[in-house]
């Protein structure tokens, strides 16, 4: 009897987020006024997928002497660069596509609304990242989003929210072949506050790449996470047009 219940509910739950979905995306493309990109955000340090941060100290001899013989080899990437980076790619993906039209990053950057704009303390807690010139900005300020509205004309704001990490793809612990992993996720709300649009992406780089003893190429790594980015913008544009 609970089965039955807890089944006929799982139905009923992915039902109606299949339709909000469904209704976010309708009322994403029905517009074509711009979207205001004003959070692009990550955690600081890529981890290993579903594992705590190594700690410095717990590193073995074997591999702090590899890592002095060698600088760019890492436990933990640094995503202080990255985020920079994801940011360039998610704007210029969105600009060559038809469905989705970003605001000028000057106009919402530079504007009263956004430099006055509450903080999202968790997100500081945390310690996440933004790109140079962006803000931590609580997307509860709805003062903000009148403000922004008001100030620019621009009615709608996106949030976007990256999680990187490492994941292994063959071998046996943490020596063989480990993949870039990203999960974006994207937030769309109107001037009102009200949520329109919300999404996870969540994926691994195609390209895989050498580990030994938990230790890889930093550069290369960096490389699969422009890789894996790009895949994310693209699924999320292309579930768009479904």
């Amino acid at each position: 009897m609970y089965k039955k219940v807890f089944v006929l509910f799982a139905i009923i739950l992915a039902f109606l987020e299949t339709g909000c979905v469904s209704s976010g995306k309708k009322v994403l493309l029905g517009q074509r006024d711009p979207i205001a990109l004003v959070s692009v955000v990550s955690n600081d340090i890529i981890s290993w997928k579903d594992e705590d941060p190594i700690k410095p100290e717990s590193v073995g001899m074997m591999a702090r002497r590899s890592l002095r013989e060698d600088p760019d080899l890492t436990f933990a990437a640094n995503a202080g660069d990255l985020i920079t980076t994801a940011e360039t790619l998610f704007r210029d993906t969105m600009d060559g596509s038809a469905l989705i039209n970003l605001a000028d990053n000057r106009t919402v950057l530079f504007s009263n609304a956004y430099r006055s704009a509450d903080l999202n303390s968790r997100q500081i807690y945390r310690n996440l990242v933004v790109p140079e010139g962006y803000r931590h900005i609580d997307y509860r300020d709805k003062k903000f989003l009148a403000a922004l509205e008001s100030e620019t004309g621009i009615q709608r704001t996106m949030f976007v929210e990256f999680v990187f990490s490492s994941a292994m793809s063959m071998g046996f612990g943490k020596n063989g072949t480990c993949r870039a992993h990203v999960e974006m996720t994207v937030t769309v709300l109107n001037a009102q506050g009200k949520n329109v649009f919300k999404k996870v992406y969540s994926l691994g780089s195609r390209p895989t790449m050498r580990v030994s003893n938990g230790l890889y190429s930093e550069s290369e790594m960096i490389e699969l996470f422009e890789s894996a980015i790009l895949d994310a913008c693209y699924d999320f544009l292309d579930d768009l047009e479904k």
